[in-house]
């Protein structure tokens, strides 16, 4: 496969369009559509912010062509090993010198860079209608978080609105969601109170706010309870 299969086979296996992966790179719908027909490749930087964005680095997109550009060099390549082979001795070390250095520089800083994975997330209102929203994928944006397993784990990611979870969870987080449709006594989830969307610890016959000055909700005085969720975690964004 070319590099530009590669690149149209990531972006498939993630369900991202192609718009959407030219929104992330900055660049135009064509110019992807460039870079998946093999008529032109993204330069260095939409390189680096493609594997970003693909999850994927440089070994999987190249792997097809590691053994053909052996023998398939460009002309700037060919030109380049033509002018090489026509150095002196003190020519070829100081060739060598600043090859390694810029070498290990690119190499090193795509390494530095942090795995990312992409979550759909939506702000989290406490709000009538709530439960309409938190049951659609509508209106749900995406965002980059650090590639941890819990990350992966999650259906989805709500932004918090409030302090009513502190300390542990504060207003502006994007906490994991796990889709599920109760949770044990003790654990977080996302309920929906009589139309209203929370997010609380189970207490069986209430929920509880972890920030004291908040008080109990008693899931006696309400009609209609419903579990939407299972909170595993708190996203980090990816800067």
């Amino acid at each position: 496969m070319s590099i530009g299969s590669r690149i149209k086979e990531k972006r498939e296996a993630i369900g991202m369009t192609q718009e959407e992966l030219a929104a992330a790179l900055g660049v135009s719908k064509g110019a992807v559509g460039n870079y998946e027909s093999g008529s032109s490749y993204p330069k260095i930087d939409n390189m680096i912010q493609l594997f970003r964005v693909l999850k994927t680095d440089a070994n999987f997109i190249f792997q097809d062509e590691a053994t053909q550009k052996e023998v398939e060099l460009s002309l700037k390549e060919q030109r380049v090993i033509k002018k090489y082979r026509k150095l002196d001795s003190y020519g070829i070390d100081a060739v060598d010198s600043v090859l390694d250095v810029e070498y290990t520089r690119c190499t090193d800083f795509i390494k530095s860079i942090p795995a990312t994975w992409t979550i759909c997330y939506r702000k989290y209102e406490i709000s009538a209608g709530a439960e309409n929203i938190l049951n659609s994928y509508e209106h749900m944006e995406r965002i980059d978080v650090l590639d941890t397993p819990t990350a992966r784990r999650a259906d989805y990611g709500l932004m918090i609105s409030g302090n009513s979870m502190e300390p542990t969870y504060h207003d502006g987080d994007i906490v994991l969601v796990k889709q599920a449709d109760s949770v044990e006594v003790g654990e977080v989830g996302i309920f929906v109170v009589d139309g209203d969307g929370y997010i609380k610890k189970f207490g069986g016959d209430h929920l509880i706010s972890l920030n004291d000055d908040c008080a109990p909700i008693s899931l006696h005085e309400y009609k209609h309870v419903k579990c939407c969720g299972k909170v595993i975690g708190v996203a980090q964004v990816a800067e």
